[in-house]
């Protein structure tokens, strides 16, 4: 690539679980299945999404009333890991419109990336079977423990684009997924329709929408790129 093709080059960083993958509904089950040796009762999908937030183990402290043991962490975060990949592969699917939103957005000669807190094994995984990879020139996912922050994952990835931070935007469901954006001097957008309620998004001081095409067409406008209107796209890309 040459020096002005990457200043040119306008770049988005997508989230996987709750970004691309709609998998709520097999994050709150194996949640729900962690909870039981806390002593802690089941609780909904709304509940879920007003509570979460990331480090989890802040989250399970607000579920508890008290911070856990590193016991209590371990025991609870084994339970939810193992659970999760069991109920995923057929409770998760990709996000309305992600296709629509990754084909329009490389149709136009930009480029993606996947960053996540999911093991990379398993990411990679996912990946392949979901059938992403032509859209995205790199994917990392977590290689050390549970129960931290993105932001030094998303310095990292920054740093491996080998792009300018100001071509970057961050596509997230987390107010966790902005903080790691300015950790690592990009912008972000952020989409409420997954982990966590959009009333915590919207205080969060980026962009935020309901559809996963409406924060990419959010993210064009912060990089200053054209985007065709999603149906557009559909008719471009089908």
């Amino acid at each position: 690539m040459t020096g002005a093709e990457v200043v040119r080059t306008a770049h988005l960083v997508f989230d996987f679980n709750g970004t691309l993958l709609d998998d709520n509904t097999p994050r709150l089950r194996a949640l729900n299945d962690s909870l039981v040796g806390l002593g802690i009762p089941a609780i909904d999908m709304d509940t879920f999404r007003k509570t979460f937030c990331v480090p989890v183990p802040r989250f399970y402290a607000s579920l508890l009333g008290r911070e856990l043991t590193q016991e209590e962490w371990l025991a609870a975060d084994g339970v939810f890991q193992r659970k999760y990949l069991e109920y995923a592969p057929t409770q998760a699917e990709l996000v309305s419109g992600a296709v629509d939103a990754l084909a329009a957005w490389t149709a136009a000669g930009h480029t993606a990336s996947l960053l996540s807190l999911h093991t990379h094994q398993d990411l990679v995984g996912e990946v392949g079977r979901l059938d992403l990879s032509p859209w995205l020139v790199r994917v990392d996912g977590r290689r050390g423990p549970t129960g931290g922050t993105k932001a030094e994952a998303m310095r990292r990835h920054v740093d491996l684009l080998e792009l300018p931070a100001a071509r970057i935007v961050a596509i997230g469901d987390t107010r966790d997924d902005a903080k790691a954006a300015a950790a690592a001097g990009v912008r972000a957008a952020l989409y409420s329709g997954g982990a966590e309620h959009a009333d915590h998004l919207t205080g969060v001081g980026v962009p935020v929408s309901d559809t996963l095409y409406g924060a990419v067409e959010h993210a064009a406008r912060l990089l200053g790129v054209p985007l065709p209107a999603r149906a557009t796209a559909m008719r471009e890309t089908g």
